[in-house]
């Protein structure tokens, strides 16, 4: 996946560098959580349903944190 590759090598880098693997494992569950349910989004894309109202989801992960 050339989109999954920059994310986990600069999660990688900064693991190095701060002897952390927290963002390592950020990486791998944001991707996990993305293929999950491209599904259901493919689905919801091809529905025609407008969207434009929509919150960022990584702007609710952030929240979370």
């Amino acid at each position: 996946m050339p989109a999954f590759e920059p994310e986990w090598t600069a999660a990688l880098e900064e693991s190095r560098r701060t002897y952390s693997l927290a963002g390592l494992y950020a990486v791998v569950q944001d991707w996990q959580g993305r293929l999950a349910h491209a599904p259901a989004a493919d689905a919801f894309a091809a529905s025609g349903y407008d969207d434009s109202g929509s919150v960022d989801m990584a702007e609710l992960r952030g929240r979370r944190r």
